[in-house]
């Protein structure tokens, strides 16, 4: 049976692909770093499916990639560090988590392309907008994705 590698397969997202392979029959292994940001107990959270094989390990580690990626044909790319606020606050550090780290994971990637028959890259929440949040003046608010025009305002 093939193995699927997802990263960041701990998240909101990544977790619900995670579902959805094993769902499919396929065998599943998930790379996050478990960061507090996100995962303020530093385990596994309990959306994560136990099926799911989990390395706890950085995308910029290339020794825990090298372990991830044992025996993968498949990986699904959802690692990084999101917009949770944190992000604009510490742009060093988000853009280093998301650059290095995928730079890290498709040298690692490249290395063994006989073996990786596949890769997927998603994007991350943020670009869908904001989410539900209840307004005391309007009741409960679900703001409209953001348009092409926004996104190019600073």
């Amino acid at each position: 049976m093939a193995l699927t590698l997802v990263t960041g397969g701990a998240g909101f997202i990544g977790s619900h692909l995670v579902d959805a392979l094993l769902a499919r029959g396929e065998q599943v292994r998930v790379l996050d770093s478990l960061d507090p940001l996100a995962h303020p107990a530093r385990i596994a959270p309990e959306h994560l499916d136990r099926e799911a094989e989990l390395v706890v390990g950085d995308l910029r580690d290339a020794d825990a990639v090298e372990r991830a990626l044992e025996d993968v044909e498949a990986v699904y790319h959802l690692g990084g560090s999101v917009g949770n606020g944190e992000s604009m606050m510490n742009v060093r550090r988000t853009v280093d988590a998301n650059a290095v780290g995928t730079a890290t994971l498709l040298e690692a990637i490249l290395a063994r392309r006989d073996r990786v028959r596949r890769l997927v890259a998603a994007s991350s929440m943020v670009v869908y907008g904001e989410g539900a949040y209840r307004c005391p003046e309007h009741a409960e608010t679900v703001p409209a994705p953001r348009t092409v025009e926004q996104l190019h305002r600073r």
